[in-house]
């Protein structure tokens, strides 16, 4: 579960009932079940279905009825369910794109699609946007007029929320930092990217074929530093300087209140030291970083938080 309750800063109108919010990955579905207020009354974990016919959507179905009936309620009774996945969502036709870890459909908005399994409106959006919404509603941000959060982990993904809303962009490509170009340094290129992306730098793919040939994970890299291996301090620390240059475009151009750094290692503590460290170095002016309140369930919070408070975005 949740430690924090996620207290909805604008309560459902004209219905009252429980509402579902899911993080759907490329690896693993994180889904819950809150109530009016906010609080989180049951979660499910697995891992996400792949295959022909998108076994997902009715993965996703399954996993609503299981988590109303945790809670002793009926599916029908769920008021709106939102879903956060790995692509961009184009506010205007709901379509999903620029989505390479997980296989979803193109030509039909997924809110579309799963609305012929479940009851209830159901809301899409990128799911590093509702780990923002999630903390400028109900963590770090609350009270902030501007945030933006950015999560480093098998890509990297940014967020933004400025006056209460989401920043989306015509195409809702707003925070897609992963194509910032930071240079054309052979160890930064890769095939499809010749000028050097900020992805390439600091994904996990480009974590693992720079500096970990041998095998293994970016999990394995930091526990090697904490152990104190030369290569792997080196590593995590070129990975942070890389890292900042993103983080210092983001301030020069949007100057947030916060950012919250977030995702499978932009939390762990190494890694958000050395970032402050790095930042600090590149922008004459103080950032405030602050890390995710929700963690690595942030995802989850976002969604819920939007699925309470969509009718004020």
């Amino acid at each position: 579960m949740l430690n924090h309750e996620i207290n909805s800063t604008n309560r459902l109108k004209n219905k009252i009932g429980p509402v579902i919010g899911i993080d759907l990955g490329g690896t693993k579905i994180l889904a819950g079940i809150a109530d009016p207020d906010g609080r989180l009354l049951a979660q499910r974990s697995e891992p996400t279905a792949h295959g022909a016919g998108a076994p997902v959507l009715q993965q996703m179905a399954r996993l609503c009825g299981e988590l109303a009936a945790d809670v002793g309620a009926s599916l029908s009774e769920v008021v709106r369910m939102a879903i956060g996945i790995p692509s961009a969502v184009d506010p205007k036709t709901g379509l999903a794109s620029l989505s390479p870890n997980l296989a979803l459909p193109e030509d039909k908005p997924l809110s579309r699609l799963m609305q012929g399994f479940v009851p209830c409106p159901v809301l899409v959006e990128n799911d590093v946007n509702l780990a923002a919404f999630g903390e400028a509603h109900a963590g770090i941000g609350k009270g902030k007029d501007s945030l933006v959060f950015l999560s480093f982990g098998t890509g990297i993904g940014m967020g933004t929320v400025i006056g209460g809303r989401l920043l989306r962009g015509a195409h809702g490509r707003a925070g897609e930092i992963a194509y910032l170009p930071i240079g054309d340094a052979p160890h930064l290129r890769a095939p499809s990217s010749p000028n050097g992306l900020l992805e390439d730098a600091v994904g996990t793919p480009g974590i693992r074929a720079r500096y970990l040939s041998s095998g293994g994970s970016v999990a394995d890299l930091f526990d090697q530093a904490t152990r104190g291996d030369a290569l792997a301090l080196a590593a995590l620390d070129e990975v942070a300087r890389n890292s900042a240059i993103g983080l210092a475009a983001i301030h020069a151009l949007i100057d947030p209140s916060v950012t919250v750094i977030g995702g499978g290692f932009g939390s762990r503590p190494e890694f958000f030291e050395r970032l402050q460290r790095e930042i600090a170095l590149l922008l004459p002016f103080p950032c405030r970083l602050e890390p995710s309140r929700f963690g690595h369930e942030a995802g989850l919070a976002g969604a819920i938080m939007f699925a309470l408070n969509h009718q004020a975005h």
